[in-house]
């Protein structure tokens, strides 16, 4: 089993080599390549099992030459390595299994063969809402014990977008499905439970059993007649209700 490293770094190529072959002791060889064209031509003659591919390369892109081997047949699995995190979502498209930040953190790519490791086993994985949020909130290589949501993988219709939490004004529970209030409104899967456990509490508040609101975008919080309290945050027309379970959120305010 080939696993194929392409970087135009030369140091930084070398060093994820050297990571694989210590950590990932399944595969046989760990062939590098520098350029998104040399890479083309290796994967027809090794036909790797994953490529771990840096995104910003002279030339062709780490994007540019995923479509690319798509378009020739390639089959194996995708892994994109990169500083920025803004291409996220094209990765994705690319039908990326993983992405990783640099600088590369060990226990952060132990966790990336261990996803490669149950495709070689041809065990299902499918990536929703909530692992794929761990995967994408590692930038500063912290593990996943104790770490806090940094992004929102969310669906607008048949699209996939990666949202900062923090542009985040509100979850509001439906259903089955949690609607994400930020410019505009998504859908995900994970529940509101979920999403306390895993937002900072001093920055977002539960203050409803279906509502999760970013402190910072409180605009107001009013009374009405019956003594109820409501939120209202910027951008949103609607107010929202505080349960009387949660009013002592708003006892400083």
């Amino acid at each position: 089993m080939n696993v194929l490293v392409v970087d135009d770094e030369p140091l930084l190529r070398f060093h994820l080599q050297k990571m694989l072959s210590e950590l990932w002791l399944d595969i046989d060889n760990v062939v590098t390549a520098g350029s998104g064209v040399e890479a083309l031509k290796l994967t027809e003659e090794v036909d790797p099992f994953a490529i771990f591919m840096d995104i910003k390369m002279p030339g062709l892109s780490g994007l540019e030459t995923a479509k690319k081997m798509r378009e020739r047949g390639y089959t194996g699995h995708l892994v994109f390595v990169t500083a920025y995190d803004e291409h996220a979502i094209e990765a994705f498209e690319q039908e990326a299994i993983d992405y990783l930040l640099k600088p590369l953190d060990e226990n952060r790519l132990l966790i990336c063969i261990e996803r490669l490791k149950k495709q070689s086993q041809q065990v299902t994985y499918e990536i929703d809402e909530q692992s794929l949020n761990r995967l994408l909130h590692l930038s500063d290589g912290v593990s996943e014990t104790g770490s806090r949501l940094r992004w929102i993988n969310a669906h607008q219709g048949d699209k996939l977008h990666v949202i900062d939490v923090y542009d985040v004004r509100c979850f509001i529970a439906e259903d089955k499905y949690t609607t994400v209030v930020a410019d505009q409104e998504y859908l995900i899967r994970t529940s509101i439970k979920q999403l306390a456990i895993s937002l900072k509490n001093d920055e977002f508040w539960r203050i409803h059993r279906s509502i999760i609101v970013q402190v910072k975008m409180i605009e107001k919080v009013l009374k009405d007649d019956a003594g109820r309290l409501f939120v209202h945050l910027r951008g949103v027309t609607k107010p929202l209700p505080v349960s009387r379970a949660n009013t002592h959120l708003f006892k400083q305010m």
